[in-house]
């Protein structure tokens, strides 16, 4: 004779399966509030390194080159504003009207822009002495292709220089071009992201990176030996810090019963251009 089950035994697996369900669901939620939160931990972290790191590759090309040439233009605890350099090359030929730069060697992110670039020009006075030599910042008012310096490739930068520095740029001056940048915090929707914006082109701040917790983003300015500095010709390193948050809100660890967002913090040194490395 073929036995059932019993309304007993069938209640028990019932309570066992009911169990081991409940288990399981608790396993995969934890699991999957683990991964959510470990997506956002990793996603903030990139967002610190890349802004600082954008911050840094920007300022480190400002000049220590003072007081004949400060590249630091404001120097405020959450903004910055600065001479950024678009590119490097050499002049060839120079006149009061137009320096003509050497298509190559040619480095840097981008050609010059007449109006929105300006140009740094490396003035030599004596050879023999350096306590002299300074850069010299004069407009951009038109970028010309197809000039020449001799049989070499040229673009003539039209521009307007002082006499003086006219005659004491030598052949295959140094020359950098630059736009006015900024740097500071720009709210969207209530939250904080790290901005940017071309001063040169009157551009609005736009978020580069972020989000930013309150007050996230902060400058500290040294001097040649270490000491805070409110003068920006005698700053020599910048400190960075970025201090950002998830884009949501999550459980610490995946299993906190507070549900809010991550946080993280990275500090970076920039030195300047230029600058003696004690």
């Amino acid at each position: 004779m073929r036995r059932g089950f019993t309304l007993v035994e069938m209640l028990v697996a019932l309570v066992v399966l009911a169990f081991l369900g409940q288990g399981l669901y608790k396993v995969l939620t934890n699991q999957q509030r683990l991964s959510v939160t470990q997506v956002e931990q990793a996603t903030l972290q990139a967002n610190v390194r890349i802004g600082t790191l954008v911050m840094a590759s920007e300022l480190q090309e400002m000049g220590s080159d003072a007081p004949t040439s400060v590249d630091l233009v404001t120097a405020n605890a959450s903004s910055i504003t600065y001479r950024a350099m678009r590119s490097l090359g050499f002049a060839c030929e120079v006149s009061p009207t137009v320096v003509k730069l050497r298509a190559s060697p040619l480095y840097g992110i981008r050609l010059p822009v007449a109006g929105r670039d300006s140009l740094l020009l490396f003035v030599e006075k004596d050879p023999a002495v350096s306590s002299d030599d300074k850069w010299m910042a004069f407009p951009i008012t038109s970028v010309t292709s197809g000039a020449t310096c001799g049989a070499a490739a040229a673009y003539a930068l039209g521009t307007s220089l002082d006499s003086a520095s006219n005659v004491d740029a030598v052949v295959d001056a140094p020359l950098r071009t630059f736009e006015i940048m900024e740097l500071a915090p720009v709210t969207l929707s209530g939250v904080d992201f790290l901005g940017a914006r071309s001063v040169s082109a009157g551009q609005s701040l736009e978020p580069v990176a972020g989000p930013l917790q309150t007050g996230g983003l902060a400058f500290a300015y040294f001097d040649s030996l270490g000491n805070a500095t409110t003068t920006r010709k005698d700053v020599r390193s910048i400190s960075i810090t970025m201090r950002g948050r998830s884009d949501r809100s999550v459980r610490a660890g995946g299993v906190s019963t507070t549900i809010q967002p991550i946080q993280d913090t990275l500090v970076r040194w920039v030195t300047l251009r230029n600058s003696p490395v004690p």
